[in-house]
């Protein structure tokens, strides 16, 4: 009976659905002390904008002089009053300058990604993850001081070291995930590992946008100091809990590890085989287009909730939170179809792969082209909208994420920093192009402009074979 119950992956004994649980709780920690700054830049946010609608032009940035006629849109006249917009905050930060600090987080997780696989092989995954996570967590401590007393360039700064340090967590978790489950898992365990993902936008929306209303330590800070506890906890409990090799994890068993198809390491990387695949150029395709959109979406979308549906600050923490609710619950469907799919021989893991991913995909073209037509008169329709895209977005993770363990098991850490690459790259591109769009609220070009890698990613995926 012990045997069976440390052979099944849901199992209180299964080692294996530990290290998943520890890598979730990983991409959560290190999730929140990423993502409070989107919500906390929106206490910062004491710009004066003015707003003018003029026939046959889109929505322009003016000077506060300017006076605006009440009555030419219901959007604008909910939150003009004498013909002014006033946001109260503590610092001020211009769009650009908003968009350098999102980006550099990003730019500093693509030089990281250009060198983790060497890392990997000299220190392993276990260690890479710890010593980027203590990076972030004396990066978040430190986040108060620098907004508060050295301004927008030394914030760029320390964004950019803790991107470094967090750009280390995604490969190496690809890297764990292909070490400790074997294929017909990969798809669960990749839904139990990114569902950290969700879980620390969940929280840093809702928990911050409280936090920064509170009076205890200024209220903003207190996020900070609060997410750097937790990282402090995930370190501790990291170092205990996991290993890069089965064999040598705390408190497995034999039969754990004969199920563990993919515990005997990896081979050194043959680059010209790799990018001469057709399959590791449509991961590529594949981890540029997900990235683009979720980072935009997770940026941003407090940012669009506030200036274009116009919501309070509670609000927008709450229902900024609930679309990641929905890409909770769709990734644990998308993923019990993807493996029940592969055990029951439905379909084959190509198969499981391109529907997954095509879906995603289709799923993001309609719901972002239907939100080019909605503002603050249809707030219930953007919103739905909002959480179907994200739902969608679920897709990638039995799709293109479970090809990056699957296809060359030996080779899985290459795959993994190369397609890295271009989730960074996307990543890096994505908050910057958005930031300079929103400076003229040309929102409807955003999101134009971001189902547009979707589709050409889509286009290049029946040349995936697993």
């Amino acid at each position: 009976m012990i045997t069976y119950m440390t052979t099944r992956l849901w199992s209180w004994r299964s080692v294996r659905l530990r290290v998943a649980v520890c890598i979730a709780l990983a991409l959560t920690i290190e999730g929140l002390m990423r993502s409070n700054l989107n919500m906390v830049t929106l206490h910062f946010y004491t710009s004066t904008i003015l707003l003018e609608v003029t026939a046959g032009r889109e929505i322009q940035l003016l000077l506060h002089t300017e006076p605006i006629p009440v009555g030419l849109n219901p959007c604008l006249d909910v939150q003009l009053s004498q013909n002014k917009i006033v946001q109260n905050g503590d610092l001020t930060w211009t769009s650009q300058q908003r968009a350098v600090i999102f980006a550099s987080f990003y730019a500093g997780g693509l030089i990281a990604t250009l060198i983790t696989e060497r890392l990997n092989r000299c220190m392993g995954a276990k260690r890479l993850v710890l010593y980027g996570a203590i990076v972030n967590v004396l990066g978040t401590f430190a986040t108060p001081t620098v907004v508060s007393f050295f301004g927008p360039i030394p914030m760029v700064v320390l964004r950019f070291i803790m991107g470094f340090g967090q750009g280390l967590l995604w490969p190496c978790m690809s890297v764990l995930v292909g070490h400790w489950f074997p294929a017909t898992e990969k798809s669960t365990a990749l839904a139990i590992t990114t569902t950290g993902n969700q879980l620390s936008v969940v929280i840093a929306m809702f928990a911050t946008a409280e936090l920064c209303q509170l009076p205890l330590f200024g209220g903003w800070p207190m996020a900070f100091h609060t997410y750097g506890v937790f990282g402090v906890l995930l370190c501790i409990l990291w170092q205990i809990f996991v290993d890069d090799i089965p064999v040598h994890a705390l408190g497995i068993t034999d039969e754990e590890v004969q199920v563990i198809t993919n515990s005997t390491g990896h081979k050194p990387p043959n680059w010209v085989q790799l990018l001469s695949s057709p399959v590791v150029w449509s991961i590529a395709g594949s981890a540029f287009a997900h990235n683009f959109i979720t980072v935009g979406t997770v940026t941003y979308l407090p940012f669009y909730y506030k200036t274009v549906l116009n919501m309070s600050l509670t609000s927008n923490g709450i229902l900024s939170a609930l679309p990641f609710i929905f890409q909770f619950i769709s990734k644990i469907l998308y993923a019990g179809f993807a493996d029940e799919s592969k055990n029951r021989g439905w379909m084959s893991f190509t198969g499981v792969t391109k529907v997954c991913n095509s879906s995603a995909s289709l799923g993001l073209v309609v719901c972002f082209g239907l939100l080019c037509f909605c503002d603050c008169t249809h707030r219930l329709a953007a919103v739905v909208l909002v959480c179907l895209a994200m739902a969608f977005v679920s897709g990638y993770i039995p799709g293109y994420n479970t090809s990056v363990v699957s296809i060359a098991p030996s080779q899985t850490a290459a795959i993994a920093s190369f397609s890295r690459i271009w989730a960074q790259i996307a990543s890096s591109l994505s908050p910057y192009q958005i930031g300079a769009l929103t400076k003229q609220v040309l929102w409807k070009v955003i999101f134009c402009d971001t189902v547009t890698p979707t589709q050409e990613e889509k286009d290049g995926k029946d040349e995936m074979d697993l």
